[in-house]
C-alpha cells in the first residue's frame, strides 16, 4: 500500500487551482457518489450528503481560495487518500459502490455479483454526442477547425452510422474525429451534433491476423506520449518473474501498479508529456491516461507490443476513459483497464481487482495512439483547465472551464438512448 501522507501531499501539490464553486464540486461528488439517488425522490437527501461530504473534506485539511472555491483535483484526491486511511467512509460506501453499480448495469448483472464482461453477447447502441465550443473571443471572419470524437469501427464496434445535425459548417468524418471548418460570425458559441448507431461487443483479444511488421510498430521506446526510460526498464526487470508467460507478465505488472499507486484526477499539465511514466513514479498517483501510459512503458521494457487507446465508457453516465492494450501471441491485441483500482477500492476487493484484465465491458473506443487520435478540441485551451461533469437525464454533460479564471472553453454532452 503507498504511503499516505506522500499520496496527500501530492494530490494537493498537483492541485493548487481553486477557481471552481462549491456548486459544480457538488455536482461532481453526486455523480461520483450518488449517481442513482440524485436522479430520484432521494435527489435532496443526496445533495445534503454530498455537501455534507464537501464540508468533512474541507476540515479534513481541502484548501479553499479566499472566495470559497476549490479544485476539482485536490477534491478528489483527499477523498480517495481520506477513504483509504479509513478516514472518510463515503469513499468506499458511495464512490467505490457508484462505480460497481454502474459496471453491473451495464453488463446487466445481479446487484453484489462481479459482471463476467467476457460473456457479454452483442448489443445495439444509439448515443447522442454535442460538443458546443466557446467562441465568443474568436473574431468574427475568422476560420477554426473544430473537433469532437467519433467510434472507431474494429473488432469491437460494428455497423457504425453517423448523422451529422444542424451543423452548417463543412463536416468530414474520419477513424475517430468529426472536424469542421467553422468560419466565425460572432455567436458566443456553436455546436457540433452527431447520433450515432452501432453494435457493441465485449473486449476480448482481437487482431490476431496482424503480421509481426504491424506488431513491431508497437515496441519503440518513445512513441507519442509513451516514454521508456532507463528507469522503467529497469524497473520493469525487477517486476518480472523468469519464466513468466507474456500473458502472466502483464497481470503481474499490472497487480504492481494497482498496489503501490493510487488513481485519482491529475492537472493534465503537471505531467510532462514526454516523461509521464516517471511521474507517476515520483508522485505516487496516476489517472488513468497516465496509469495506462506507464502499463505499456512496463510491457514495451519486457518487449511485450503495448499501446495506448481511448474512448467512452457507455455507462448510464458515459465518460471519457483510458485504458491500453498488449499483444499475446495466440490471443491478439488483448484489453487492460486499472479502472479495476477504483472498482476494487484500491486493490482491497480481491474479486473486482481482477475485472478488465484480459476482457472489457462495451466501450466506444475513439482513440488509438499515435495513430487514431481526436485531436485538440480547435479553441484555445489556455495552460490549464478543470473538467467538470455532472448528471443529466440519460446521460452526462463535462464542461471544460479555464483553470485560471473558470472561463467556458467546451462541453460534451453524451446520451446513451437505447441499449
Amino acid at each position: 500500500m503507498p504511503d499516505l501522507d506522500q499520496l496527500r501531499a501530492a494530490a494537493l501539490r498537483n492541485g493548487q487551482r481553486r477557481t471552481v464553486d462549491a456548486g459544480a464540486i457538488v455536482a461532481l461528488l453526486l455523480m461520483s457518489g450518488w449517481l442513482a439517488e440524485s436522479r430520484g425522490p432521494a435527489a435532496g437527501a443526496a445533495e445534503s450528503a454530498a455537501r455534507a461530504l464537501l464540508g468533512e473534506l474541507v476540515a479534513a485539511g481541502l484548501p479553499t481560495s479566499a472566495d470559497g472555491r476549490f479544485d476539482p483535483t485536490e477534491v478528489i484526491g483527499l477523498l480517495v487518500v481520506e477513504g483509504m486511511g479509513g478516514s472518510c467512509d463515503a469513499w468506499e460506501s458511495h464512490y467505490v459502490a457508484t462505480g460497481r453499480r454502474l459496471v453491473r448495469a451495464l453488463a446487466g448483472a445481479a446487484d453484489g455479483a462481479i459482471p463476467n464482461v467476457a460473456t457479454l453477447p452483442p448489443r445495439r447502441f444509439a448515443v447522442h454526442v454535442s460538443r458546443t465550443f466557446a467562441v465568443a473571443h474568436v473574431p468574427a471572419g475568422q476560420r477554426l477547425r473544430l473537433r469532437m470524437p467519433l467510434p472507431i469501427e474494429d473488432a469491437h464496434l460494428t455497423d457504425l452510422k453517423v448523422r451529422i445535425a444542424g451543423s452548417e459548417a463543412a463536416v468530414t468524418i474520419t477513424p475517430g474525429r468529426i472536424e469542421a471548418q467553422w468560419l466565425a460570425t460572432g455567436a458566443p458559441a456553436v455546436t457540433l451534433d452527431a447520433q450515432l448507431w452501432f453494435t457493441a461487443s465485449p473486449g476480448l483479444p482481437h487482431g490476431r491476423d496482424e503480421g509481426p511488421d504491424e506488431i513491431a510498430r508497437w515496441t519503440g521506446a518513445r512513441d507519442g506520449m509513451v516514454a521508456l526510460s532507463p528507469r522503467i526498464a529497469a524497473l520493469a526487470e525487477r517486476w518480472s518473474e523468469a519464466g513468466a508467460s507474456t500473458l502472466d507478465q502483464v497481470h503481474r505488472l499490472r497487480d504492481r501498479l494497482i498496489d503501490g499507486f493510487a488513481c485519482g484526477p491529475i492537472h493534465a499539465d503537471r505531467i510532462p508529456p514526454r516523461t509521464a511514466p516517471d511521474w507517476v513514479l515520483d508522485n505516487g498517483w496516476y489517472d488513468c491516461r497516465a496509469g495506462a501510459l506507464l502499463l505499456v512503458a512496463l510491457c514495451r521494457a519486457r518487449g511485450i507490443p503495448a499501446r495506448l487507446i481511448g474512448g467512452i465508457l457507455l455507462w448510464d453516465a458515459p465518460t471519457e476513459h483510458y485504458w491500453m492494450e498488449a499483444w499475446i501471441a495466440g490471443m491478439g491485441w488483448t484489453p487492460f483497464d486499472l479502472l479495476a483500482w477504483d472498482l476494487s477500492a484500491g486493490g482491497r476487493d480481491r474479486d473486482w481487482r481482477g475485472l478488465f484484465a484480459g476482457a472489457i465491458d462495451y466501450r466506444m473506443k475513439t482513440q488509438i495512439f499515435p495513430d487514431i487520435f481526436t485531436g485538440a478540441p480547435g479553441v484555445p485551451m489556455g495552460r490549464a483547465w478543470h473538467r467538470l461533469p455532472r448528471a443529466i437525464p440519460g446521460g452526462s454533460e463535462t464542461r471544460f472551464v479555464s483553470a485560471d479564471d473558470g472561463a467556458p472553453v467546451f462541453t460534451d454532452t453524451i446520451r446513451i438512448l437505447t441499449a
